[in-house]
């Protein structure tokens, strides 16, 4: 990497060196009393003519190189959702059309330049307008996008109107990280609001439970700056804090007296809170998101504080979690992570993956290892300087290996708003009978 680092700063200086060179040589030229720039003779520009083909020979077989090498979909593999097929399509049918554009335009913008490059004995054709190649360039690509754009959004129907709702997952959202919450066995989040958001609610899921905790943990911090000022006061009634300290404790005050308020007016059903809220009690959280092959899903995203990006690459997923409002979007995995890891092209990737990443271990001093794939959530929306943090493991397993997942949860804390433990799995699994 340092070698690599020494021949980019070599290359860089040597090329800043070489433009302060011409520079001093037109500074010498103009104080000589001599033209900076001399003409050009024709050899000279048939040189640079046949440069111009040589060059659109490089460009294009790059080109070749690098869709013959990370294919279409860049390296990301065969779709491994239902969808997913079709968002690939989609996009094959974009080369389709826009490759041979890019070819033919690019041959006739180098090729032009060869043929017509400047000789002295020839006068440029002056040629203001041609309607007919106005219509042709006019009509021939609104043809072109028109097609794209309707392939387009009956794809965008098709994924995003679809009809099977499947099992319900909420993705949160905050800098920088997941919290992934399921539905449980009603198949129905529990409502939330971010007026219940706290240390040991971060999702601020609504239950009888939760309320009485809010509560107590509004009072409790109340009374906490009740005493800091009442103990902070001298005989003449001046607080003996500064003034910007004074200021904050205020406004906190304020505020959680209005937070208390507004979960009393708007939230807190009293009687009702175990009936209104009741489909909380099964929601629980994890850390990690597993799924069913061949089961259909529909994600929900929220946000904590910015606008963050989930995308799921693998099952060609994407859409925007926004602070105060509930997105979805509907998918169907369809390979498992073992049969993933089974494809011989993610295998060869993984394995020069490996090489480099061990490589690295070597080099500071670390112990190898072997790592492997896995599906992934990622946030692809610049979100802060943690930004890339934001990865969150996905696996993709067969019914059983997901009931055995939820019911002992894996290495992750189970957590439950009811306070007691529900056997979703076998639930599930039975229902599904």
């Amino acid at each position: 990497m340092e070698i690599k680092f020494i021949i980019i700063i070599t290359v860089a200086l040597f090329f800043i060196a070489l433009v302060q060179l011409m520079k001093i040589y037109d500074l010498a030229a103009k104080v000589r009393g001599e033209k900076s720039q001399e003409k050009v003779s024709r050899s000279e520009n048939m040189l640079m003519a046949n440069l111009m083909l040589v060059f659109m020979a490089a460009f294009f077989g790059f080109i070749i190189w690098l869709i013959a090498k990370y294919g279409s979909n860049s390296g990301l593999y065969q779709a491994a959702s239902a969808h997913g097929k079709d968002i690939d399509e989609l996009l094959m049918i974009n080369w389709y059309i826009i490759l041979p554009v890019f070819f033919i335009t690019n041959s006739l913008l180098f090729g032009f330049s060869w043929k017509y490059y400047y000789r002295e004995e020839r006068k440029a054709l002056y040629y203001p307008h041609n309607n007919k190649l106005e219509a042709v360039w006019t009509i021939v690509p609104a043809i072109a996008l028109a097609f794209i754009v309707i392939y387009g959004l009956m794809t965008w129907n098709k994924i995003m109107y679809n009809q099977e709702k499947g099992e319900i997952v909420e993705v949160y959202a905050y800098q920088f990280g997941w919290i992934v919450r399921y539905s449980g066995i009603d198949n129905t989040l529990g409502k939330a609001d971010y007026k219940m958001v706290s240390s040991t609610n971060p999702l601020g899921v609504i239950t009888q439970k939760t309320i009485k905790e809010t509560y107590i943990e509004i009072d409790q911090r109340v009374n906490d700056i009740d005493s800091i000022l009442s103990s902070n006061i001298n005989v003449e009634g001046k607080y003996l804090i500064p003034e910007a300290k004074l200021f904050k404790l205020r406004e906190e005050y304020d505020k959680l007296k209005r937070r208390k308020y507004r979960i009393e007016a708007s939230i807190d059903r009293k009687v009702n809170n175990l009936s209104v809220y009741e489909s909380s009690n099964d929601d629980i959280i994890v850390q990690e998101i597993h799924l069913v092959k061949d089961q259909p899903y529909t994600f929900k995203f929220r946000s904590k504080d910015v606008i963050h990006c989930p995308w799921f690459p693998h099952f060609r997923a994407q859409i925007n979690a926004v602070p105060g409002m509930e997105t979805s979007f509907a998918l169907t995995p369809t390979i498992t992570t073992k049969e993933m890891r089974a494809n011989p092209d993610v295998q060869k990737h993984w394995e020069n993956i490996n090489v480099i990443h061990n490589e690295r271990k070597r080099r500071i001093g670390e112990e190898e290892e072997r790592v492997l794939f896995d599906y992934v959530l990622m946030c692809n929306k610049i979100c802060g300087a943690g930004h890339s943090n934001m990865q969150l493991k996905v696996i993709v397993e067969t019914q059983n290996e997901f009931n055995q997942w939820i019911e002992n949860n894996g290495d992750n804390k189970r957590l439950t708003f009811s306070g007691q433990e529900v056997n979703w799995s076998k639930t599930k699994a039975q229902a599904s009978l």
